[in-house]
C-alpha cells in the first residue's frame, strides 16, 4: 500500500456507494473505482497494526491502489448494504434450516399438490421410502459454514403511498457492506428517519436519565437534521407528515430542556419555531398532510390544542423569567384560550395544560 502524493490526474467522482472490503491489510473503504483501468482506490481503515511493522510508514490516509476485487466484510444487523435489489439496511440475520428432516417434510407436504414435468412432458415419479429405511440425518462437517438468510429493509426505493419499507430476504449472493451515508448525503426520507431515531434517544435521556443537557443536544440535532431538508422523489405525503411531527415535538421538547436548564432565550426560540410550524399546518387544515395525521390518531386537539398550549407555556415561562411580564401575560392568555377551545376533546391532558397555564399567568 502506498500514498501516491505526486499522482496528478483529472478529478474523478467518488463511488456513490462505497463498499467496505476485507483486504490483506485489514478492512478497507473503496473510495472510488476508476473506469479507465478499473483500479480501486481503497482507504485502509486498520493499517495501524501493520504500520508498526514498517520502518517508515506512509502518512495518513493509508491508500491501496489495486485491480483486485476484494470480498465484502461480514454483514451484521444494522449495516448498510448493497444487494441486487438496491441499497438497504440489514434488520435480521437467521440461519437457514437445511436438515434432511425438514427437506423430507417439505417434499411430503408438497407432493400431493405440486407436480412438475420434465423436458419431454412426463411427470417424474419418486419411489416412497420404506418404513424400514428411515431417512439418515447427515451430520455437518466441522468446516461447513451455516447458510444465512439476510432480511433487508430497502431504502433506495419505496412504495409511493406508504411509509412502510419494502423488505427482501436474501440467501445468495450475500449483500455487500457499504459506508453509511452522512447527513448531507441522505435523501428526505432518510433524514426524517434519522431525526426520529434521535428523538427516541433524546426521550430516554430526558425521561429516564434526567440528563436535560444531553437531551437538549440530541433534540436540537434532530431539528437541525431536517430543518432545511430538500424534498425529492422520496418525499411523499407520509414523509412530509412525519417531518412536521418530528420538527414540532423535538422543538417543544428542546424548549422544555431549556426551561429545566434555565436557558430562557434559547427555549423561547425553540417553542416559537414549533408555533410557526403548527400555525402553517393550521392554515392547511383538510389537506393531505393534515388528513394523514388525523387518520393516525393525531386529532386536532393534539395538534392545535395540546402541542400549541405547550409551546405557549414555554414561551410565556421564558419571557416571565426574563422579566418581560407584559409579553408573558399575552402569550399565556393565548395559550389559555386555545386550551379552552380544545379542552373537552383533549381530556385529562388538556386539564394539565390548563392548570399549568393558569399557574404561570399568576
Amino acid at each position: 500500500p502506498t500514498q501516491n502524493q505526486n499522482y496528478k490526474r483529472k478529478y474523478l467522482p467518488e463511488d456513490a456507494d462505497q463498499a467496505i472490503v476485507q483486504t490483506p491489510y485489514g478492512r478497507g473503504l473503496v473510495v472510488r473505482t476508476r473506469r479507465a483501468d478499473n483500479i480501486k482506490e481503497i482507504q485502509l481503515l486498520e493499517w495501524e497494526s501493520f504500520a508498526k511493522k514498517v520502518s517508515s510508514p506512509p502518512p495518513e490516509p493509508f491508500m491501496l491502489y489495486t485491480p483486485v476485487e476484494y470480498p465484502s466484510v461480514t454483514p451484521h444487523i444494522g449495516d448498510d448494504v448493497i444487494c441486487q435489489y438496491g441499497r438497504g439496511r440489514i434488520t435480521a440475520i437467521s440461519i437457514v434450516d437445511m436438515s434432511p428432516d425438514k427437506e423430507n417434510k417439505d417434499c411430503d407436504k408438497n407432493s400431493n399438490t405440486n407436480t412438475s414435468s420434465n423436458d419431454n412432458g412426463a411427470t417424474p415419479t419418486q419411489s416412497p421410502l420404506k418404513s424400514s429405511e428411515p431417512p439418515q440425518k447427515s451430520k455437518p462437517t466441522p468446516n461447513q459454514k451455516p447458510i444465512l438468510k439476510y432480511t433487508i429493509a430497502l431504502t433506495s426505493w419505496r412504495l409511493s403511498q406508504t411509509r412502510k419499507p419494502i423488505h427482501v430476504h436474501l440467501i445468495t449472493p450475500p449483500p455487500r457492506v457499504v459506508r453509511k451515508h452522512t447527513l448531507n448525503e441522505m435523501d428526505a426520507h432518510s433524514r426524517v428517519s434519522f431525526a426520529q431515531h434521535q428523538k427516541s434517544r433524546a426521550n430516554a435521556q430526558f425521561s429516564k436519565q434526567k440528563d436535560y443537557a444531553l437531551a437538549l443536544i440530541t433534540y436540537a440535532g434532530a431539528v437541525d437534521a431536517v430543518r432545511n431538508v430538500q424534498h425529492d422523489h422520496s418525499s411523499n405525503n407520509y414523509v412530509r407528515a412525519d417531518l412536521v411531527v418530528v420538527m414540532v415535538t423535538c422543538s417543544n421538547n428542546a424548549g422544555m430542556c431549556c426551561v429545566h436548564l434555565k436557558k430562557w432565550e434559547e427555549g423561547r426560540k425553540f417553542a416559537q419555531n414549533a408555533l410557526i410550524l403548527l400555525d402553517a399546518l393550521y392554515q392547511k387544515r383538510g389537506r393531505n398532510i393534515h388528513g394523514i395525521l388525523n387518520g393516525e390518531g393525531l386529532i386536532d386537539a393534539k395538534l392545535f390544542g395540546e402541542w400549541r398550549v405547550k409551546s405557549y407555556f414555554i414561551v410565556g415561562r421564558c419571557c416571565l423569567e426574563k422579566g418581560e411580564e407584559d409579553v408573558a401575560s399575552g402569550v399565556l392568555k393565548k395559550g389559555l384560550e386555545v386550551g379552552k377551545v380544545y379542552l373537552e376533546e383533549m381530556g385529562t391532558e388538556g386539564c394539565k395544560c390548563k392548570s399549568n397555564l393558569e399557574k404561570a399567568s399568576y
